[in-house]
């Protein structure tokens, strides 16, 4: 019995000991959670206001004679080109082409058997003498009876021959369309050149017989001038069109803007410079560009029809701009800008206009002037409206 109290007794000692150490170890916890936390208040707001402003790498805008050329994919076409179809049926009895060559305004190149229509013009131009001996007759019994109705000539006998002197007239000028109609068609018998320039394949030879559905004979295109045609886009065009002064007629030239160049699919330079002579009225919804043509001689006839080259635009009178580093300048929804550390070294956005690229640089034509500072690096550092720490590019600094 003394023993079973005995252990009862000493049952409680460890558990006490265990809640007194639990005890001591919140109240520490708690002790420093609050100290953490005081620490914290009292250091956030120094910390933030004390922060130095970030490091970033800055360049001056320097303004150079730049007028690189702006290239474009131009497709050659002819400024005329003609398809030489048989208008009337008949054998060919003479082709007077040299395929490839060249031929002038007015050559005869192919002759349809004439016989037939030759002899038709005869018989129209017959007919017409015939008509114009009728009409002769008919007028002069008019004549006749009106100088002779006061010796009683029947009503019925004046109304016939003015009937029949009508018929007359109206039978000559029947006869003068149908000679009229058998000599174009004797004139279509003989096809000529209607402009000067290089014909190609003969697709009918002598002896066969053509007819308006044939199809064309051959065809022939003005190799000399040429034109080129290419399309810029929307931004180009812009750029080009602010330096147009319309003229007094309120068109638009840009001959003296810019000038066009062309480089072969060879890689060679053409050796001639040409002019734009059209713009379109209209940008092409679909491409977002707008069709532009070039004119350039072309006596060696390195340009042909249907080839491709590259259109090189150079601006016509070229100015110092602006050149920024391309790596630079940003873009968004609103376009391409740059940051510009200013006053205090305070960053503020810069909203440019961009031209051409030389090398991995752009000019820009509007938005910046020569001696700005700008931020080349550490763009992702820099907030608008916020002090930067601008330390100069040297190596840009010596290109």
């Amino acid at each position: 019995m003394h023993n079973h109290c005995h252990l009862r007794s000493g049952h409680p000692a460890p558990a006490t000991s265990r809640t007194v150490h639990v005890s001591a170890v919140f109240t520490a916890s708690v002790l420093l959670w609050f100290t953490v936390l005081a620490t914290f208040a009292y250091a956030a707001p120094g910390a933030g206001a004390q922060g130095p402003a970030p490091a970033v790498t800055v360049e001056k805008v320097q303004v150079k004679d730049a007028n690189p050329p702006q290239a474009y994919v131009g497709r050659v076409e002819a400024i005329q080109a003609v398809d030489l179809q048989p208008r009337v049926e008949g054998y060919l009895t003479a082709v007077n082409v040299t395929e490839g060559g060249m031929v002038n305004a007015g050559d005869v190149l192919f002759v349809i058997e004439q016989t037939t229509y030759r002899a038709r013009v005869n018989a129209d131009a017959a007919a017409v003498d015939k008509a114009q001996a009728s009409l002769d007759r008919a007028e002069k019994y008019l004549k006749r009876l009106r100088s002779t109705r006061k010796s009683g000539v029947a009503a019925a006998d004046m109304d016939a021959a003015v009937s029949d002197q009508l018929q007359a007239k109206a039978q000559l000028q029947e006869a003068m369309a149908a000679l009229e109609q058998s000599r174009l068609n004797l004139g279509y018998t003989t096809i000529t050149a209607p402009i000067h320039g290089r014909i190609g394949r003969v697709q009918v030879t002598k002896g066969n017989l053509v007819t308006p559905s044939t199809g064309a004979l051959a065809r022939i295109v003005q190799v000399d001038p040429i034109r080129v045609v290419f399309s810029l886009n929307e931004q180009d065009y812009l750029a080009m069109s602010r330096q147009v002064s319309p003229l007094p007629s309120g068109e638009v030239s840009f001959s003296d803007v810019v000038v066009p160049r062309l480089r072969l699919s060879d890689g060679t330079v053409y050796p001639a410079q040409g002019r734009i002579d059209f713009v379109d009225n209209e940008i092409d919804a679909r491409t977002g560009t707008i069709a532009v043509r070039a004119v350039f001689d072309n006596p060696g006839q390195l340009l042909l029809p249907g080839g491709y080259v590259t259109v090189e635009l150079t601006k016509a009178a070229a100015k110092p701009r602006p050149v920024v580093p391309q790596a630079a300048v940003q873009e968004d929804k609103d376009g391409r800008f740059v940051l510009v550390v200013g006053e205090g070294n305070v960053v503020s956005v810069r909203r440019i206009v961009t031209g051409a690229t030389v090398g991995a640089s752009w000019v820009v034509e509007d938005g910046l002037q020569g001696g700005e500072t700008i931020i080349v690096h550490g763009l992702q550092k820099a907030r608008v409206g916020q002090p930067v720490e601008p330390k100069l590019d040297a190596t840009r600094g010596q290109e």
